[in-house]
């Protein structure tokens, strides 16, 4: 895991219950969100951030955020970071290294604004 200064942030991991979506596919079903929790020990690095200009002033804001290699979090989940709700783009990743310390969870967050 990695530790220090580095991972200092905490992110809040939002879950809803993944049901049939009545269309043979599984999906989150946010009108049954369960109440946030505390996941601690993340270092974040700013990623992409992308111009819309079809859709005015929209934009696409990225982090990269690696923690702790058995953090709970799911694609499905939702993630508060500064006060703003990102979702977790593509899958989690679990990052094995030769050491406890060098093994962690990388996660690509992303949330569209305008």
């Amino acid at each position: 895991m990695i530790g220090g200064l580095v991972a200092r942030h905490t992110l809040k991991v939002h879950r809803a219950p993944v049901v049939d979506d009545g269309r043979g596919n599984l999906a989150a079903d946010w009108s049954q969100v369960e109440p946030a929790r505390e996941s601690e020990g993340w270092a974040l690095d700013v990623g992409n951030t992308v111009e819309d200009t079809t859709h005015r002033d929209g934009a696409m804001v990225e982090y990269t955020a690696r923690g702790p290699f058995d953090a709970d979090v799911r694609s499905t989940d939702r993630i508060e970071l500064f006060g703003d709700l990102y979702e977790v783009s593509g899958d989690v990743r679990r990052q094995p290294g030769p050491t406890p310390r060098t093994s962690h969870t990388i996660l690509t967050l992303t949330k569209w604004t305008g």
